[in-house]
């Protein structure tokens, strides 16, 4: 019960509970700017460079393994995609954008003892992102069967990168702007339909998340706070920040050093 009043307390979005992350058709690579959204004064501005928030000092891994604003904002403008925050109090959600159409999006909240609830990671399909080669349709039909495999294994690798940039999103968001640093991310992957559910596990695995508890394992407390049946599971911001620093910081184009140990 004190879950449930918690959770109506802090978002008033949960008919939106689904964790997917979808394909998409073609798209071409346009150019970014990430912004802001304060909820609770209305406006929208360009989101400030990592530099101008203070880090919270509170974390025992070394700043080449910290994944800043900065960083997200490099990192997405090589991907030529426009990231927008929208925030009240706890409450967070992020929306990916290419040339105005929405293309992914993540919501959740940060709770006061320490775990931020992550409600939705969704890369939508969209169209308009991919433009076809020239010379594409001149081809015979095994070269236009190849070209094809390509395109989709193209396709597949930027919808995990946006999937990326979204995850890194909230990290960012926990560290530099959130009212509750959580040290650790809970997710359910819905369980739906069998097929789609061991997808959702499976790319949440690559993401860096462990099972805390499998279906059958989740208690009715478990599924009334989550809204559903699914495999529960976790990642700590150490962790995330390790895994991932080094990949957002070469789509971003730069790279840091680690400092070498003293003789």
């Amino acid at each position: 019960m004190v879950a449930a009043l918690v959770v109506s307390a802090l978002s008033p979005h949960l008919a939106a509970r689904r964790c997917l992350v979808l394909g998409a058709p073609r798209m071409r690579i346009p150019q970014l700017a990430l912004s802001h959204r304060a909820l609770a004064g209305g406006s929208t501005h360009p989101l400030r460079g990592a530099g101008q928030f203070p880090l919270r000092a509170t974390s025992d891994i070394s700043e080449v393994d910290i994944i800043t604003t900065r960083d997200l904002q490099r990192a997405a403008k090589r991907l030529n995609v426009e990231l927008r925050e929208e925030v009240s109090g706890p409450w967070y959600q992020m929306k990916l954008f290419s040339d105005g159409r929405e293309v992914g999006k993540t919501s959740g909240w940060a709770q006061p003892w320490g775990i931020m609830h992550l409600e939705t990671i969704e890369v939508r399909r969209f169209t308009g992102y991919w433009v076809q080669k020239e010379g594409y349709g001149d081809q015979t039909a095994e070269n236009e069967g190849e070209e094809k495999k390509t395109k989709y294994a193209d396709v597949s690798k930027i919808a995990r990168w946006f999937g990326l940039l979204l995850a890194v999103s909230i990290a960012c968001w926990n560290r530099e702007r959130s009212p509750f640093r959580c040290k650790e991310a809970h997710l359910l992957a819905i369980k739906d339909e069998e097929k789609q559910h061991k997808r959702l596990v499976r790319y949440y695995r690559g993401l860096g998340f462990q099972t805390l508890r499998e279906p059958e394992d989740l208690t009715i407390p478990d599924q009334i706070f989550w809204g559903g049946e699914g495999t529960l599971m976790s990642v700590t911001e150490d962790d995330f920040m390790r895994r991932w620093a080094p990949v957002v910081r070469e789509l971003g184009g730069t790279m840091m050093r680690k400092p070498k140990p003293a003789a």
